[in-house]
């Protein structure tokens, strides 16, 4: 039997959930993290409900749709930092069959394994398995927290930077805690104690309530909206300085052409402040990361290289080394991606149209 403590915590996390799924989903219209922040936060949501002690009997026919959507928490949690943190990303229908596969696999282990594992007869096969899923759960916990500090050094969003550091600390070490505790209370078949039950419940409505109050307050941008930011504030004279050095830097001494350069080592050939390096470049130029920005530069100079007549028999690799890149894979990736075909299709479509002018 719950305490009232327990009790009132549980339906405090369940309704703060509830709320801010719902203020995502009002403030998520063509907001690529609305969904994915959703979908994990119901399934949240359905693990208060479900890590009632001995609850499953209670639930009835819905102990197998709040299990599944419990389980799938991890990879929801992967999905929203993909969201949040890379410029495009879209939900694939490869994603949503992730999701299916760890829902069924999930429910089996919780609704099949943990009695089997309690009881005493659960074979081998069923033991490596049983365990094997948390080892799933956590890589995507991984996946989610390297992909907060994957663009970490060329984000050249101030707002979003911030918020991958808090990111990577609070949320993914909430997330890996959490699944730690679960694979010891699975193999040692004991429960989590009271207190740290109560104050998971605790911090689970507050991060909710904290996360809605966000949204909810009367502002230009708020959290959700690290990728999609319009307004800008202006330059300053200092900045505009910087910009018109950067400029002349790139257009005169060809920097971008350094392979490997990073946005510190830019800052230091220009005497300035990275975090200022990195407001010009996103408020002066409208990039929101370095290597994007330095893609500008090369894909523009490899254009002009693919276009001339007389480099018509360089190799492309040659030219992909020239403008900055190792390897001519990297370079055909950035190239297509911003121009829309290949350096040879484009090479080629230059050449014809030479021709049908003459």
């Amino acid at each position: 039997m719950l305490e009232t403590v327990d009790v009132v915590l549980r339906t405090g996390a369940v309704m703060s959930a509830l709320l801010l799924s719902g203020v995502l989903l009002a403030a998520g219209h063509n907001r690529p993290a609305a969904l994915p922040g959703v979908l994990f936060v119901l399934a949240v949501a359905a693990f208060v409900v479900t890590s009632v002690p001995n609850v499953h009997p209670h639930l009835g026919p819905w102990v197998y749709p709040l299990t599944a959507l419990c389980v799938t928490k991890a990879v929801w949690f992967w999905l929203f930092s993909l969201a949040l943190f890379r410029d495009k990303s879209l939900l694939q229908t490869w994603h949503f069959a992730a999701c299916g596969a760890i829902a069924v696999a999930g429910s089996w282990q919780q609704l099949v394994f943990v009695e089997l594992y309690r009881a005493g007869i659960a074979t081998p096969l069923e033991m490596i398995l049983g365990f094997g899923f948390d080892v799933v759960l956590l890589a995507f916990v991984i996946l989610a927290i390297g992909e907060a500090a994957r663009g970490l050094d060329v984000d050249l969003v101030e707002r979003r930077r911030r918020l991958r550091l808090a990111f990577i600390g609070m949320t993914g070490g909430y997330l890996g805690v959490a699944l730690v505790v679960q694979s010891l209370n699975l193999l040692f078949g004991m429960n989590t104690a009271p207190a740290l039950t109560r104050a998971n419940m605790a911090l689970i409505a507050l991060v909710s309530l904290s996360a809605a109050w966000l949204l909810l307050q009367v502002r230009v941008e708020s959290w959700l909206e690290t990728a999609r930011s319009e307004t800008v504030p202006p330059l300053d004279e200092q900045e505009q300085a910087l910009l018109a050095r950067l400029e002349r830097a790139f257009a005169t001494e060809r920097l971008y052409l350094e392979d490997g350069l990073t946005i510190r080592a830019l800052a230091e050939r220009l005497d300035t402040r990275e975090y200022l390096l990195r407001r010009v470049i996103n408020r002066g130029m409208a990039y929101r990361n370095f290597n994007d920005f330095l893609h500008a530069w090369r894909i523009r100079e490899a254009c002009e290289e693919l276009a001339r007549p007389d480099q018509a028999r360089l190799p492309v690799l040659s030219i992909a080394m020239k403008v900055g890149y190792g390897s001519v894979g990297a370079f055909n990736r950035a190239f297509k991606a911003r121009v829309g075909m290949t350096p040879t299709d484009f090479r080629r479509s230059q050449v014809e149209e030479a021709t049908s002018v003459r």
